[in-house]
């Protein structure tokens, strides 16, 4: 076989194992016991009223619900005992209550009641549904899905601190409801500056971007042993001066600044106001959440309540984030990349998670986790600067 003259034969027809050691996200994998290190957003506090919501996460079905003394509580989805979902429990002053034969459970999976037992049977102090920590951040309910022993503190994120602001959280729908593809290539879509310039820039997509992101950056990258950041720098004919910087942190937050911002004005310079999550539902499919602060002062943030929905043509003539990564195939292939200079940012961010991934291999703490109060608070670097000609 002649790999040099550029034919497909033996080359597009072989596909080579996906890179299961950052991939695969299921229990006892190398990055499933990373990412049970850390706490994951499982759905909006607003979906919790006087009904259960199911979400699979990690790849193990779950149950997030809000009891009637507005506590909330993460449970496996199906009851111990007999497997009916959680999902069409009846929410009580203190638990959930199966709908099949009434097995009522607390936010620690203690069974408090089977009504169809003897009334002498003690027979509820042997039963425990499988539960998660369960703890509410700006809008969103988490679950911490690792052992107990090792919990940390629930972060919380300095841009999002401001307690006279006014905050959004909402789903990121810009790959789908479910996007069809796993967590990874994803992720690594905010720390990929060259596809603002290409995709963003030079396709007239779904989403707002301004003129300035067609116009060729300069980048460079800086990371720590939990985050990577891109640095975009933009010189433009008028003699402004625009720097973007955007954020990954390990594993699945990212902090992206406005995207709107236009380079000709230096009041645009601002921190970012945004957090964003990609949480793996498998090795196949993810979920996104976004918490934004709302700035009175700027354009009014309208998140889509639902997936736009686009014909095929559509797609191939504006493509989007949405068809660029999710058409990587359902797991990227590493294997198969030709990566580049301008592709550092990916290539730093795989090395903190596997390094993340040997620290708690050997037992060790991952990065960026926090058990004193005093640290619980991330710095954000992500931020837009405009600055004036000289």
């Amino acid at each position: 076989m002649n790999v040099s003259d550029g034919s497909g034969y033996g080359r597009n027809a072989i596909v080579p194992e996906e890179d299961a050691r950052l991939t695969h996200v299921s229990f006892g994998t190398p990055m499933g016991e990373l990412m049970r290190r850390y706490w994951h957003p499982v759905c909006l506090s607003s979906e919790l009223g006087e009904l259960p919501k199911f979400a699979r996460i990690l790849g193990e079905e779950l149950v997030a619900w809000r009891d009637k003394s507005g506590r909330v509580g993460v449970l496996g989805a199906h009851c111990a005992h007999r497997g009916t979902s959680l999902e069409y429990g009846r929410i009580e002053e203190g638990g959930i209550r199966c709908c099949y034969h009434g097995w009522l459970y607390d936010h620690e999976g203690r069974c408090l009641d089977q009504p169809g037992e003897p009334a002498h049977s003690r027979y509820r102090d042997e039963v425990r549904q499988p539960w998660y920590p369960a703890e509410e951040y700006m809008g969103l309910v988490f679950a911490y899905m690792g052992p107990l022993e090792r919990k940390p503190l629930l972060p919380r994120y300095d841009i999002l601190e401001d307690a006279e602001a006014e905050y959004l959280a909402y789903r990121n729908y810009s790959r789908g409801e479910v996007a069809a593809c796993n967590w990874l290539q994803l992720q690594e879509n905010a720390v990929d500056p060259v596809h603002t310039y290409i995709l963003h820039g030079w396709n007239p997509g779904l989403f707002e971007f301004s003129e300035v992101m067609s116009v060729l950056p300069r980048f460079d990258y800086v990371n720590s042993d939990r985050h990577v950041s891109y640095i975009r720098t933009t010189d433009l004919d008028s003699g402004y001066r625009l720097t973007r910087i955007s954020t990954v942190f390990v594993p699945t937050a990212r902090s992206v600044p406005p995207p709107e911002v236009t380079g000709t004005d230096p009041e645009e310079t601002e921190r970012a106001r945004m957090m964003g999550w990609w949480v793996p539902v498998d090795d196949e499919h993810t979920i996104g959440f976004h918490v934004e602060r709302i700035d009175p002062n700027k354009k009014i943030f309208q998140p889509p309540d639902a997936p736009v929905v686009r014909d095929y043509e559509a797609t191939q003539r504006a493509p989007d984030d949405w068809e660029a990564q999710v058409s990587q195939r359902a797991i990227a292939r590493h294997g198969l990349e030709h990566l580049a200079t301008s592709d550092r940012g990916v290539v730093m961010f795989r090395r903190r998670l596997r390094e993340a991934v040997e620290a708690v291999e050997r037992g060790e703490d991952p990065p960026g986790i926090a058990r004193d109060p005093a640290h619980r608070v991330v710095e954000v670097p992500s931020r837009n600067e405009v600055l004036a000609p000289a």
